[in-house]
């Protein structure tokens, strides 16, 4: 299974050239013996290439033999800061010699000093923490249902959400995913969901007076980093506070800072009444979070909802950390920087091979759209030293930490013009 793999060990200081010969794996039975376990003991849902990841600094890890990879998927848009930022992991280890779990019975500093610092940094008026983006789709239907039962009384528990989403594979998260990621198996999917084409105003307005709330993301990362029209998301806004239902925002891949505002959100003018965070949040450590105005969040009162690991201290110590870092080291602007570098040089391959379509995204969210099948130039990128992903099949992902340099950038283009230089069609 590891054929197609063909790797060579680098200097943690040193860059590799686009020309690099690469030698052999220096223990192939070692890594395949690791990976037969690993396909003996886990579920099988993963479709995981054959390497064993042991370490990361900034914006590389190593493999378990000592191969370098420039890491331009950053735990899918989860390491912002990079891998192993040192204020993060100084704050978990100070953490963890404290308390590392406390039930939500109590309550516990680093959470009260989050919610106050997430609250501080937005319109938002108050936060419900959980553990992941999945969990806080959830959070967000549920909150949405419960407000407008109170507001309204019961019939208005309808969530719009948008052809192409991709909002978890939980139960409603998932019901709320475009309906291509809904397998019959696990049928019967939850009531109460529609899904409507971006832009479509009209069917927005049509559903609206039996519903509770529009769910929608600013880019759709998943469904092909396919980024939203701002005017119908503005439009969209306008015609919910008419409407009355609740705006919800999925920042869970756009968030933290990755579209160059803390909140993708943001950049289009608009205020949502709920947003959901994951992934950046805790730059890795998992924790989720869902932040609501307070006419939303007055409406989940106890025993409404709860999180056994939700907003416990380790957590976030580590979300805090990550928080304050974003903000003192300005990777906001950063990330619109270097997004804009790394847009440009994708753009260049455009136009000179028929295999670079399009390019879309904003700031370091970042898609190229292929003629061919991605999956061959992910492998071919990984041999070469650079992880990338594939989504929707033949479009290429980048979503590397926002700490990311420009000769990394360049090294990244570099290597992908010499993998198009090898097909057919390429000038040079």
């Amino acid at each position: 299974m590891l054929s197609f793999l063909r790797f060579s060990p680098r200097r943690e200081s040193g860059r590799r050239s686009s020309s690099s010969v690469f030698k052999e794996r220096a223990n192939p039975m070692d890594i395949d013996s690791a990976i037969k376990t690993a396909e003996k003991t886990l579920f099988p849902n993963y479709r995981q290439y054959p390497i064993v990841i042991e370490r990361g600094k900034d914006c590389r890890v190593w493999d378990t033999n000592g191969n370098e990879y420039v890491d331009f998927v950053a735990g899918i848009a989860t390491c912002n800061l990079g891998h192993c930022h040192p204020a993060v992991t100084a704050a978990i280890r100070e953490q963890a010699k404290k308390v590392i779990h406390v039930s939500n019975w109590y309550f516990n500093s680093p959470q009260i000093d989050l919610s106050r610092r997430l609250t501080d940094l937005t319109s938002m008026d108050r936060v419900f923490f959980c553990n992941s983006g999945a969990e806080a789709a959830e959070t967000a239907i549920k909150t949405a249902r419960k407000w407008a039962y109170d507001e309204y009384g019961p019939g208005r528990h309808t969530v719009i959400s948008l052809l192409g989403a991709f909002h978890g594979r939980t139960m409603k998260a998932l019901t709320a995913t475009d309906p291509k990621h809904h397998h019959a198996a696990f049928s019967p999917y939850p009531e109460g969901f529609v899904h409507i084409r971006p832009g479509d105003l009209a069917a927005l307005v049509k559903h609206i007076p039996n519903s509770c709330a529009f769910l929608m993301e600013i880019i759709q990362g998943e469904g092909g980093v396919y980024p939203i029209d701002p005017d119908f998301i503005r439009e969209a806004e306008r015609a919910c506070r008419e409407g009355g239902v609740l705006m919800i925002i999925d920042e869970v891949q756009t968030g933290m800072g990755r579209c160059g505002s803390l909140l993708a959100s943001e950049l289009t003018g608009i205020t949502p009444d709920i947003v959901t965070l994951a992934k950046g949040l805790g730059n890795g450590f998992p924790i989720g979070a869902v932040l609501a105005r307070e006419e939303v969040a007055s409406h989940i009162g106890p025993g409404s909802h709860g999180s056994t690991f939700g907003g416990n201290p380790l957590a976030c110590s580590a979300a805090l950390a990550t928080l304050n870092a974003l903000v003192s080291e300005n990777l906001f602007d950063r990330a619109r920087i270097m997004g804009k570098i790394l847009r440009q040089g994708l753009e260049d391959l455009l136009g000179r091979t028929p295999v670079a379509l399009e390019v879309r995204g904003a700031g370091l969210l970042l898609g190229l759209e292929l003629s061919i099948k991605a999956g061959s130039i992910v492998e071919s990128m990984m041999n070469r030293g650079y992880l990338v992903t594939a989504v929707q099949e033949k479009t290429l992902r980048f979503t590397p930490p926002l700490t990311v340099g420009e000769d990394d950038i360049r090294g990244l283009l570099a290597n992908l013009k010499d993998v198009f230089m090898t097909m057919k069609g390429f000038p040079g």
